[in-house]
């Protein structure tokens, strides 16, 4: 399973654009108002987390290439 994810993530939300995000790290950007998110890398190894973006693609019918 591979997933192409734009951006960079951090732990919580956070309102500002321009922060940087730290190293291992990985913004997200979500939902219509495109709320920032930044969270760790590892959690893309977690299969709670790839189970969890599994149901995101179906439900949104996300055809990535």
């Amino acid at each position: 399973m591979g997933f192409r994810l734009p951006g960079k993530i951090r732990s919580r939300a956070t309102s500002s654009k321009g922060v940087d995000v730290p190293k291992g790290y990985l913004a997200v950007y979500v939902g219509e108002e495109m709320k920032r998110f930044v969270i760790p890398i590892s959690y893309l190894y977690q299969p709670s987390f790839q189970e969890l973006l599994n149901q995101a693609e179906e439900q949104f019918e996300y055809d990535h290439p």
